[in-house]
């Protein structure tokens, strides 16, 4: 009977350090952006698990999908018409902000992924959906901008040195329109130091660090006003 206490007291001792004994481990619940598209977008993905050259993992950041109701308030803010502008999400993932984009009727989708599982999974979730996006798997440092109005999607999906590299390319596109929308923008400061990109700020409730921010190419003009009250200049 000692012997028996004493093991019911080591499994409660040992629990309480490690919850996780006894215990079935379940999968993480489907996002309900999954479930109504039938798509695999999902997951949290650190570098580790990333198939990419060292190199390139020392300038990137770990995979997290795309928050469903940023993109449509930042268009909404930055007042442009979608219908107008080429849509470029560097560092695309499995592909849901290019959904999202296809949703609010861009002329045209781009996405560019360097890790190759992603993109295949980016190219299967958009075909399952009929949605006609071109994925690129390319290194975004080397992504040529196409002609034309160009809406430049980043979720902070690599460090410093590459985002310094897309906004000497961006300096060298054709496009008489650029829209440049950040989220979660850790290096924001590069764009507002670029000399041709002017921070409009961010959407009412979304200005803190991990929220979204907005510039405007200089020169270019919107197709609709943003509201003064809704610059919040919080990023």
């Amino acid at each position: 009977m000692t012997h028996i206490l004493l093991l019911i007291l080591a499994v409660i001792a040992a629990r309480a350090f490690w919850p996780g004994i006894g215990r079935r481990t379940l999968p993480p619940a489907r996002s309900d952006f999954d479930a109504r598209h039938d798509v695999d977008t999902d997951g949290e993905i650190p570098i580790s698990r990333l198939d990419m050259p060292a190199d390139i993992a020392a300038r990137a950041e770990r995979y997290m999908p795309t928050d469903e109701r940023v993109l449509e308030v930042a268009v909404a803010f930055a007042g442009i018409d979608p219908a107008r502008f080429s849509f470029v999400d560097l560092g695309c993932g499995k592909g849901r902000a290019l959904i999202l984009a296809a949703q609010l009727r861009f002329r045209r989708l781009i996405g560019v992924e360097i890790v190759p599982a992603l993109a295949d999974i980016a190219r299967a979730n958009l075909a399952r959906l009929g949605v006609a996006a071109e994925v690129q798997t390319a290194d975004a440092a080397r992504f040529v901008f196409p002609p034309g109005p160009v809406v430049l999607f980043l979720f902070n999906p690599f460090k410093a040195a590459t985002l310094g590299a897309v906004i000497e390319a961006l300096r060298a596109a054709p496009g008489p329109e650029l829209v440049v929308i950040y989220y979660a923008p850790d290096h924001g400061k590069l764009l507002d130091a670029s000399g041709f990109l002017t921070r409009l700020g961010s959407p009412r409730g979304w200005g803190r660090r991990a929220g979204v921010a907005v510039w405007r190419g200089t020169g270019t003009v919107a197709s609709g006003a943003v509201s003064p009250g809704a610059i919040t200049g919080e990023v």
